[in-house]
């Protein structure tokens, strides 16, 4: 039996609706859901993820192109198919370039336009869920090399760096892209060299690994001591290609018995909290990988199975909370809530291991979903007695028949600002600071002029309930005297991941402003998505002073429509 595939239809036609789903239902295949306006669509994608969404062009309030570009700047990754009655190319055209994936024209051979839907669904949400499957593998895997705290390096055998990870960048203070062009074997000390190369001439297809303990330099001069493990790959004919090197400190290990026996038992304890059936669901080795995998993150992280039992608790999340993984995994009754909260209950992993319409569903945190991730709103909770800003994301693990054995939620915390605890008047919103945000000149408002920006990015848009700031950050000041400083979000932003969203202060944004408005001077803020040129963010205040920030990155502009629709959302138009 095929695997189902589901559908949100939307239009404002009770009637054109009724009939386009009885039609589509006639495939088996094919599971539908309707919505007689975009509101409704957008209500129903908040609970719930479909494989292909049919909207309407023509609606009032809001129609098919502005619902596209909403769901889309949500990060909705659904397939998006736009249908009119309408024979213009400009909506194709502009369907099309928004990210709408297929054009359906209604009419008198629409029978025949129908079937050819049905085709192009049926083909095209394999490849796309593919696709997803793929991207998202790409980027946990990504995350978990540049967040741990090896060194994880390769070089040609002639020493040259071909790739580096984010540890790596921080050890000999260089540019990712300055570093791949050094030679690893320039930063080992003379007098360990030459021991090092004959080690590693011994290595042979049949032995391709060996383990060393050496000094490097690092980019600040200092001699570390590391231990390295040396990972070779040979040609057919035997001759050495490549090396892979993973390098840690030692300075810190303690050990346990005398050995390495207390790492099986934490592996044995995470084992014991698995019922025999989720172990037989997942493959022994695969769900042995898995359950690794997430007690080694270097994030504070929990997994629970289908009956909210506790599978894993990452050491990061032991460390943030205190309590051990040999004292968590095993537990149910909501006990993951008690290091939070202080007693059991509901967290925003429920959403996924809870029927919505379970006894206490009401009661979970509230959430946004976007695909099959839940991610939550900030909260304030006190963690070891200490005040605290959570958040959660939460993510569901299938089988290969589709359904749940576990769920996974990743926390992210940060302490609470003293200067946003003395009084509920100001409260910080959220922030971004990019290399991809420029403005029209040097802190200098007024008329707007250009159509670049500055030659240099670096700045930043923040927002508290009352304030709108934008800010020169000076971890991203190309012209600072260290430059720019390449810490995680740089490398992160280099390979087109996330922008720096970490909280400021009031008093970084006090320090570093170079344009502030308060909320009540505003008369409107427009926003122009960035295509083939750069957009903006245009804040005009009632004196007539207008302040403009070019954005180059869709990612960035993103997270600024977000920031902007939290902070004033009534005076926000687009262009």
């Amino acid at each position: 039996m095929p695997q189902t595939i589901s559908l949100l239809c939307i239009d404002d036609e009770p009637l054109f609706l009724d009939a386009f789903k009885a039609r589509l239902e006639q495939e088996k295949d094919l599971v539908v859901t309707t919505a007689l306006s975009a509101a409704d669509a957008l209500d129903l994608l908040n609970r719930q993820y479909f494989d292909v969404i049919i909207s309407d062009y023509a609606m009032p309030e809001m129609d098919g192109l502005s619902l596209l570009k909403e769901i889309r700047a949500r990060g909705g990754q659904s397939i998006f198919i736009m249908a009119t009655a309408k024979r213009l190319a400009h909506i194709a055209r502009d369907a099309l370039n928004t990210g709408a994936d297929y054009y359906l024209q209604k009419g008198a051979d629409m029978a025949n336009e129908v079937a050819r839907l049905i085709d192009f669904i049926r083909i095209r949400v394999p490849q796309k869920n593919a696709e997803y499957e793929l991207i998202s593998w790409a980027r946990f895997y990504n995350s978990i090399v540049d967040n741990g705290a090896e060194l994880i390096c390769r070089i040609k055998n002639d020493g040259t760096f071909t790739f580096v990870n984010e540890p790596c960048v921080h050890l000999y203070k260089q540019p990712y892209r300055q570093l791949v062009r050094e030679n690893f074997f320039g930063f080992i000390p003379d007098s360990e060299r030459g021991e090092i190369l004959i080690n590693l001439q011994t290595l042979s297809p049949e032995k391709p690994d060996c383990l060393l303990q050496h000094h490097v330099i690092a980019g600040d001069g200092r001699s570390v001591l590391l231990e390295w493990g040396y990972h070779g790959f040979f040609t057919q004919a035997g001759a050495i290609q490549e090396y892979q090197l993973a390098g840690r400190d030692t300075s810190n290990l303690v050990r346990i018995g005398g050995s390495s026996s207390g790492d099986a038992g934490e592996s044995f304890s995470a084992q014991q909290g698995l019922s025999e059936e989720l172990k037989e669901e997942m493959g022994g080795g695969e769900w042995s990988d898995l359950m690794a995998t997430l007690q080694s993150l270097d994030a504070p992280v929990f997994a629970v199975d289908a009956a909210g039992v506790i599978i894993a608790w990452s050491a990061k999340l032991a460390q943030l909370t205190g309590v051990p993984a040999v004292e968590m995994i095993g537990k149910g009754n909501q006990e993951y809530a008690v290091p939070f909260y202080g007693k059991p209950g509901y967290m925003l992993i429920d959403h996924i291991i809870r029927s919505p319409g379970a006894s206490g569903s009401k009661l979970i945190p509230a959430a946004k979903k976007v695909g099959d991730t839940f991610i939550g709103e900030k909260e304030h909770v006190a963690i070891r007695g200490r005040p605290m800003i959570l958040q959660g994301k939460c993510s569901p693990v299938l089988d290969t028949a589709g359904q749940l054995i576990a769920a996974i939620e990743a926390i992210t915390v940060s302490e609470v600002q003293e200067d946003f605890m003395s009084g509920p008047s100001e409260e910080y919103l959220g922030g971004i600071s990019s290399l991809t945000l420029k403005i029209a000149s040097e802190g200098v408002s007024g008329a707007i002029a250009g159509a670049i920006g500055s030659s240099t990015g670096g700045y930043g848009v923040y927002a508290t309930n009352r304030r709108l700031f934008v800010i020169r950050d000076p971890d991203l000041d190309l012209n600072g005297p260290q430059g720019v400083q390449f810490s995680t979000f740089i490398i992160d932003e280099f390979f087109g991941n996330a922008p720096d969203t970490r909280q400021k202060s009031l008093g970084e944004l006090e320090n570093c402003k170079v344009f502030e408005a308060e909320r009540k001077d505003l008369a409107k803020i427009i926003l122009k998505k960035p295509v083939l040129l750069a957009g903006y963010l245009d804040v005009r205040k009632n004196d007539g002073i207008t302040f403009r920030v070019y954005i180059d990155h869709k990612k960035s502009y993103i997270y600024i429509e977000n920031l902007i629709k939290m902070f004033y959302p009534e005076i926000l138009t687009f262009e």
